[in-house]
Formats: C-alpha cells, structure tokens, sequence
C-alpha cells in the first residue's frame, strides 16, 4: 500500500487552519505531511508546529532551495526537527528556479546539479555530530560541529530532467516529482532507477514521492480558469517547460513558452489544453479519482503526496477541501496495486 501525504500549507487556507486539518488527516490514517516553500511560509516552521502536535505523521520538506541555505544552517534545522519530532523528519533538497533564487532571494542560481550534490554531501557530514568540513566547487565549509546530538535525516532529491533524477537514484534516500503524468511515470524513473544501480544501490529501499493537484467530486469546467493560470505560471519556467516535452506535450509547452514571452498571457493560459489538464491533475468522481491515483501507483510512486484544489470560495471552501482530504483517505485501499513486498522506508 502506498504511503499517503498531505501537502501543507493549503492554499487559500489560514496557516494555522491548513496545519490544523493535517492533523485531521493523521486521524484518517494520512502517514505524511510535507510542507513547501515559494514565497509564503519557510518549510521548516508548519513542522515544528506539527513535530509538536502530532504522533506519527513523517514529516517532510518538498522541498528547500540548496542556493538559499549554507549547509551547517540546514543540518542545524534539520537536527532540531529530528529530534523535536522523535525522528520523523525527511529533508528534501532540489535546485529551486533562476526566478526565486536570483530574482526573489538574491542569489545565483549556477551550477545546479553540482550544488545540489555537494549539498548533500556536506549536511550529512554537518549531521554527523563530528567537527565537518568541506570544500567543493560551489560551496564551503570549514570546522563546523553541531551542537545536538547527531542525526540519521533522509535527504530526498526533488527532480524535474534526466541528470537529476539520476543523481537522486545515486545519492538519495528518494526523488520528490511534481507535475508527472501517471502515463510518463515510468520512463522518468528509469533514469532514477539507473542511478541507484549505478551507485550498487537497492532501489525498492528508495522513496518516490509525487506531489499530486487532486479535486474529489469537483467539475473540470469550474477549475479550467484558476489551473490553467497556475500551470502557466510553471510552464513557462524553463525546466518545467521541458519537462511537459519529455511527457508528450511539446505543442502546448511551445505555445505556452511563445506566447508568454510576446507578452500575451492570455493566449500562454489557453495554451493549457483540457488534455494536458486531464494528465496533470487528478479531478473527477471518488472512482475516477481513485482509478488516476491507483495509476501513479503502479507507475512506481510510493508516496502519494496531495495538495488538495478546490474552484469554491467562501464558506464553501474549506468544506470542499476536507471533501477531498476525507474521500482520498476513504479510497486509499483501492488505490493499491501488487507491487511486491513493500519495504518500510527508512
């Protein structure tokens, strides 16, 4: 059976309003929460507030820019979650975009896939509890020791191409995807699984993480304006421009790319067909959505990560959102397929 998430902070939710119904999802058997960061909440504060309250949810970070944070400041928060959470805490590490390290933080966004690695390399050194150092290409560090007690944090790798995936495979405890199609699954983590036997790993000991955008018992044609805003918002990045191209939609991400740079955004959101819609988003009744999770599943996603979405406003929302939070919880066991023995992840 597939582990189940819950992505938090919910949009258009309060903070505290989004951790509270995390809570509730632990109550309806959710294993997961993994928290985000863009540009609203840090992702190591809804945690410690869930570290807190909550027994045995993973908790987890999908993920931290490795441009905006010198590795001894993540080891140090990532100890601190450890152990407040009785070690529950999954680190999760990715590249991030030009656009919210450059532009947003004021850093520079070089060398990412190098980054990403000597990253990884240098927090667990910082995790040991021993004096660290390190020295790379794109970072240093020099004589730090953490002042807890030493911690075994897994580090998952968000991945969008080829390289990165692979590089997961090799040195991760996990890869985190988003905007996947179930379809194209499969042939995104062959790169992951070479990596792992590449590096004489055992890949069925590594986690596959999938953030999924669900709406349970919510009208296509009522959500088609507010997504096709926010899938244009990303597929007019670069990277996740092309990650739609390896997935089979090449006439949309071009759309998508010219229009938007002519300055014609419009004709960028229209660019978002029902079709690519359909394969991003899982949306429908409790079977249709049941039957599109179940094939993330057997397409080798071992935890399912929801973000809930809902067209309501008002009132209306939250009631929509814990419909679906409920209904996912309630489909859970339909939605496993007979993969083998599944290992318990870490």
């Amino acid at each position: 059976m597939p582990r189940l998430g819950l992505a938090v902070p919910i949009d258009g939710l309060g903070f505290t309003e989004s951790l509270e119904l995390a809570l509730e999802a632990e109550r309806l058997g959710y294993t997961d929460a993994w928290a985000y960061e863009v540009n609203g909440s840090d992702g190591f504060t809804p945690l410690a507030w869930l570290a807190a309250r909550s027994t045995t949810l993973r908790l987890g970070i999908s993920l931290v820019p490795v441009f905006t944070r010198p590795p001894a400041l993540l080891a140090m928060s990532s100890a601190s979650l450890h152990h407040l959470s009785g070690g529950r805490f999954v680190l999760g590490l990715g590249s991030s975009s030009p656009n919210v390290v450059d532009r947003w933080m004021g850093g520079e966004h070089s060398r990412p896939l190098t980054r990403v690695r000597e990253t990884v390399e240098a927090v667990r050194l910082a995790l040991s509890g021993d004096k660290a150092a390190y020295r790379g290409t794109t970072l240093r560090m020099d004589d730090f020791r953490l002042g807890l007690p030493g911690a075994q944090v897994p580090i998952q790798l968000g991945a969008l191409g080829p390289r990165m995936y692979r590089q997961a495979g090799a040195i991760g405890d996990g890869v985190i995807t988003v905007f996947n199609t179930a379809a194209a699954t499969p042939a995104l983590l062959e790169d992951f699984y070479a990596g792992a036997a590449e590096a004489g790993r055992d890949p069925s000991t590594l986690d596959v993480v999938s953030k999924l955008f669900v709406a349970v018992d919510e009208d296509l044609d009522d959500l088609r304006p507010m997504l096709q805003r926010f899938l244009t918002g990303y597929g007019t990045v670069p990277a996740y421009n092309a990650l739609l191209r390896r997935q089979g939609f090449a006439a949309e991400a071009s759309a998508m790319a010219d229009a938007w740079a002519d300055g014609r955004r419009a004709d960028a959101m229209a660019a978002v067909t029902d079709e690519l819609l359909r394969a991003l988003i899982v949306c429908g009744s409790a079977a249709e959505c049941a039957e599109q999770l179940g094939g993330f599943v057997e397409a080798g996603v071992r935890t399912l990560l929801v973000a809930p979405i809902t067209a309501a406003t008002g009132d209306e929302r939250r009631a929509r959102l814990e419909h679906t939070i409920e209904a996912v919880a309630r489909m859970i066991d339909t939605v496993a397929v007979d993969t083998g023995e599944t290992p318990e992840l870490y």
